[in-house]
């Protein structure tokens, strides 16, 4: 058995979770180039550490500008050819990749077994794990990560994070990065990236847990940390197309002028703003930002779901801040809106805080974009060991 097909038996080992003791298969190197394929575009990150401090080797990002109406093959072809081409482009040497995967072919649960070692857990984890997962059990490929020891009415037991992937979608993942000549050394989901950038960026939690709103293209990742550990996560599909398409609806736009249209104006807050755009018959910011409202109250009422299961789970929790990442996060004015909705600190994140300076040229616009990118990039090869 040799090739893709010696990868897959592989992946039997793998454990998805974003944390220690995560399983790869891969030997050799430890470097790694952090990958992000996304449904717009790619982004890549590759990261050294030299002494004490991180610096950027190489990055890049690329949108796929696949045609809406391009089948499967015909994306994925795009996505390797683009892929391909930022890596050329960026002169990226490092061949051992860390890449994640998110949507609704990846469900997390936090669940209690019984108390188990890990390696009596590995050994049945799909029994164990069956009642949990509404897929079919042969179709995934299983991760977990215990958190911690309780006892339930006398019961021991362990709280544990578990992970089911579709096969088909990681195998697509591992097709892409093959095709480009990398070879697949950590497979992530989205949100335990993000856990990842916040530990190094020394998130702070003293004012209460930390919710972050990874808004991508098609789907947007809703994740919280307490103490620096994710106890939520949702993908919730209300996204940053969502928006766009809103605007095209509205104002009869195509899908590139809406994008547009959406980055150029985004939401009206301020009185001010609002009276400037009609003094001034600004009908395309005016027409936005009302477009874009609709959208923002349906995503604020999910996150109000989220939030409140969270809070529900004990009187001690709460929620201090919100952090923005990903492709919309800077919108004009989205982080100022969610905080007046929801009356807790919004920011925007830069995923590259803990990196003491940028490459020359770095577009400061496009750091939110490399958010699991950058998660990625700090992962090593076998740091699961």
């Amino acid at each position: 058995m040799g090739g893709l097909e010696a990868i897959k038996d592989r992946f039997k080992a793998i454990d998805l979770k974003g944390l220690q003791d995560k399983a790869s298969f891969l030997f050799g190197p430890t470097e790694v180039v952090g990958v992000d394929i996304g449904t717009f575009s790619v982004k890549i990150l590759h990261l050294k550490k030299e002494g004490a401090s991180w610096g950027v080797k190489a990055w890049g990002y690329a949108p796929i500008d696949a045609k809406p109406d391009a089948s499967p093959d015909e994306k994925k072809q795009q996505t390797i050819n683009r892929l391909r081409a930022l890596l050329i482009e960026k002169g990226v040497q490092v061949k051992h990749a860390a890449t994640a995967i998110s949507g609704n072919a990846v469900i997390v649960r936090y669940v209690k077994f019984p108390k188990l070692t890990k390696d009596e857990l590995r050994a049945t984890l799909a029994t164990e794990a069956e009642p949990f997962i509404p897929f079919d059990i042969n179709d995934v490929q299983l991760g977990f990560h215990i958190l911690g020891d309780l006892v339930e009415e006398g019961q021991k037991k362990m709280e544990t994070v578990l992970v089911a992937a579709k096969k088909d979608l990681i195998q697509a993942r591992v097709e892409i990065l093959e095709a480009v000549g990398l070879k697949p050394a950590v497979i992530d989901v989205d949100s335990f990236s993000l856990e990842t950038v916040h530990e190094a960026i020394g998130g702070d939690d003293k004012a209460g847990s930390t919710l972050y709103l990874n808004i991508g293209h098609m789907v947007t990742n809703l994740s919280i940390l307490d103490g620096g550990v994710t106890r939520v996560v949702r993908d919730v599909f209300i996204a940053g197309n969502t928006f766009t398409k809103a605007i095209a609806k509205a104002l009869q736009y195509d899908p590139a002028k809406a994008e547009e249209a959406k980055k150029s104006f985004g939401l009206l807050i301020d009185a001010e703003e609002k009276e400037k755009a009609l003094a001034e018959g600004n009908r395309d910011a005016l027409g936005v930002s009302q477009a874009v409202s609709g959208v923002l109250k349906d995503l604020v009422a999910e996150l109000h779901r989220s939030v409140d299961f969270y809070l529900s789970q004990g009187p001690e929790r709460s929620i201090g801040r919100i952090v923005l990442v990903g492709g919309s996060a800077r919108m004009k004015n989205l982080a100022k809106a969610l905080s007046l909705e929801l009356k807790v600190p919004v920011t925007v994140m830069n995923p590259l805080a803990f990196v003491p300076g940028l490459p020359d040229g770095f577009p400061p616009d496009l750091l939110p974009a490399l958010g699991v990118a950058a998660g990625l990039a700090l992962r090593r090869n076998r740091d699961w060991a």
